[in-house]
């Protein structure tokens, strides 16, 4: 027994009394930086905006909001980087607004614009036209409210229920111009409903084999999207430049927006060539700018006589009475 407790005595000794350090504290992880929003612009002309969450020499992996697309590195020519201050911001302007926003498909673009887009009913027909400011400014072609100092207009807000049509009535031809095929009109706005808008884009950045599509009345089917693409940026057309396009544009579309895949108008569509399948004609939305910046000097002075008033044709020559 005491040669047992002498062992254990002894082996206690032996041990270093010096404790054993503790375990370093692990380092907190560093926060991972924000992916960066980069343009991605491609071999084919198009252009993805995103977060680039990944970059390699096979592959750029970019978030795109509700998917992660993985892009050949050799099919991007360009990477430009979205500044956050950007991305996003809106410019307003006094009847308009432009703004930096996300590329959308297009079914995603006319769920986010349909509300702002309008048909225009009048004595001598119907059109179509777009919402540039809250207080019920419309763009549309001048030949659709051509003779005519009121028109009627249809807006398609959602409601609770879904689509709730409304009418208003005489809305205003405030102001023309026929050189160009512009018009524009005001409306009173329903008291009860903040009107949507349209963002105005830069229709000198498009390209050939852009997509676009317009949303618009064609022969009365209100709410028609229909896409394609830009065939040519500067055709002449009726004395007047035009992007030519694909988009199918039929009668009643006419003063319609062009959308660009942004969700900016960059065109009103004005004219598809009677009798040839595809040809069809949009102003480009610079043209539209300048109109609403100089309003003033194309002002509808509705006490002419002029305006507001339908001829009838003259009767036709009567037919020669056989002897």
């Amino acid at each position: 027994m005491v040669l047992a407790t002498l062992t254990l005595l002894i082996a206690l000794a032996q041990q270093d009394p010096t404790p054993a350090p503790a375990p370093a504290a692990a380092t907190p992880a560093t926060p991972a930086t924000a992916a960066a929003l980069e343009i991605l612009d491609l071999g084919n002309g198009c252009q993805l905006q995103g977060r680039v969450l990944r970059s390699t020499e096979q592959a750029i992996l970019l978030d795109v909001g509700y998917d992660v697309l993985k892009v050949p590195t050799a099919a991007v020519l360009r990477r430009v980087p979205v500044k956050a201050a950007e991305a996003g911001r809106i410019e307003k302007e006094d009847l308009f607004a432009r703004a930096e926003l996300p590329e959308r498909s297009v079914a995603e673009g006319a769920k986010v614009m349909g509300e702002a887009v309008v048909k225009i009913e009048a004595a001598g027909g119907q059109g179509s036209g777009f919402i540039t400011n809250a207080e019920g400014w419309i763009v549309t072609n001048f030949h659709v409210v051509e003779k005519e100092v009121e028109v009627d207009v249809v807006i398609y807000p959602v409601g609770k229920n879904g689509l709730e049509p409304r009418t208003v009535r005489k809305a205003k031809v405030a102001a023309i111009n026929p050189a160009m095929d512009l018009a524009l009109v005001k409306m009173e706005p329903p008291k009860d409903l903040q009107l949507e808008t349209v963002f105005l884009g830069d229709s000198d950045a498009m390209h050939v084999g852009d997509t676009v599509y317009a949303i618009g009345a064609p022969i009365g089917l209100d709410r028609t999207v229909s896409a394609g693409i830009i065939s040519v940026t500067n055709r002449t057309f009726e004395g007047r430049c035009h992007f030519q396009i694909t988009t199918p544009i039929n009668p009643g579309n006419s003063g319609g927006p062009l959308f660009n895949l942004r969700g900016e108008v960059v065109g009103v569509n004005s004219a598809g060539y009677q009798g040839f399948q595809g040809l069809n004609f949009a102003i480009q939305s610079k043209y539209v700018i300048d109109f609403l910046r100089n309003r003033d000097a194309f002002a509808l002075d509705s006490t002419r006589s002029e305006n507001g008033v339908h001829y009838l044709p003259a009767p036709g020559k009567p037919a020669a009475r056989d002897k």
